[in-house]
């Protein structure tokens, strides 16, 4: 038989450019089919079971269906942790890490911290947090009961202490707690971009928690800013992603309600990817 590898790759390079057809071939052969790549590579390791010939089928039919890997493993790595994902959360993206890097910045590690992640979805961000700064005491929320159940199973897999509850952050009934900074990676693709978005984002990712209302793109932003101001301890912190269309609409919303110091971050493409600010 054909190397299983190049057998692999050559059924995903009509879908997927080369590097990502070798990548995806990678993660099939490991994670999916538990074969050793080298050994397979080397023609060490040729034959697969029945079992993993019908394995092999699937993935590829729902590769071509545009079905992310990561679903179809059902995990991911975030900040080098391994992150349980189902089609009720988003899939965490390699830029959002520089959002937890600058969260672990801004107190030092042995300080008294209060955070609070919104619209956690997975809990990435907060367990992220917890695992890199484990004497803090985090808080993640979310609107969806499914999305939580999912961060709870990551936060206890990655063993890390996380306090989890559900509302909507839209309905202004935020809980009394206080702390000393909210962070955030909320919905903020407007409607008008779907055009230019790949089909694996729009036909398996949770529109929920990627869309916002084009007459209203930055109404989370709002809220939490409101939130914000009643949650925040003096000189507290908001630290928001946002949509980098929208980077210079989203700080001047943030100093109407009266935070100072607003700075925008840019990500590693040079996108202004990042707010932060104080209370």
């Amino acid at each position: 038989m054909n190397n299983l590898y190049t057998n692999i790759c050559s059924k995903l390079n009509t879908l997927y450019d080369k590097r990502e057809a070798e990548a995806l071939a990678r993660i099939i052969i490991e994670d999916i089919l538990h074969m050793s790549l080298t050994k397979v590579l080397a023609g060490i390791e040729r034959d697969l079971t029945a079992e993993q010939k019908q394995t092999l089928t699937q993935v590829i039919v729902r590769l071509t269906h545009h079905e992310p890997i990561q679903y179809i493993t059902g995990k991911t790595d975030f900040c080098d942790l391994p992150i349980k994902v189902t089609p009720s959360v988003l899939i965490p993206r390699p830029e959002t890490e520089q959002l937890v890097e600058i969260a672990t910045d801004v107190f030092d590690a042995e300080d008294t911290v209060s955070i609070m992640d919104a619209c956690t979805g997975s809990g990435c961000i907060a367990i992220a947090i917890k695992h890199l700064r484990p004497c803090w005491d985090v808080h993640a929320c979310d609107i969806s009961a499914e999305a939580l159940k999912i961060a709870h199973f990551n936060a206890e897999y990655n063993d890390t202490e996380v306090t989890f509850s559900q509302f909507d952050l839209l309905t202004g009934n935020y809980p009394p707690t206080r702390y000393n900074m909210i962070t955030s990676n909320p919905p903020y693709v407007m409607c008008k971009e779907k055009g230019s978005m790949d089909p694996n984002v729009l036909e398996h990712e949770p529109q929920l928690a990627l869309f916002v209302d084009d007459n209203n793109p930055l109404v989370f932003y709002d809220a939490l800013a409101t939130w914000g101001k009643q949650a925040l301890h003096t000189d507290g912190y908001l630290l928001v992603e946002i949509n980098h269309l929208l980077s210079k609409e989203t700080a001047a919303l943030l100093e109407s309600h009266n935070y100072t110091e607003v700075t925008t971050i840019h990500d590693s493409f040079d996108k202004p990817r990042f707010i932060i600010c104080k209370k």
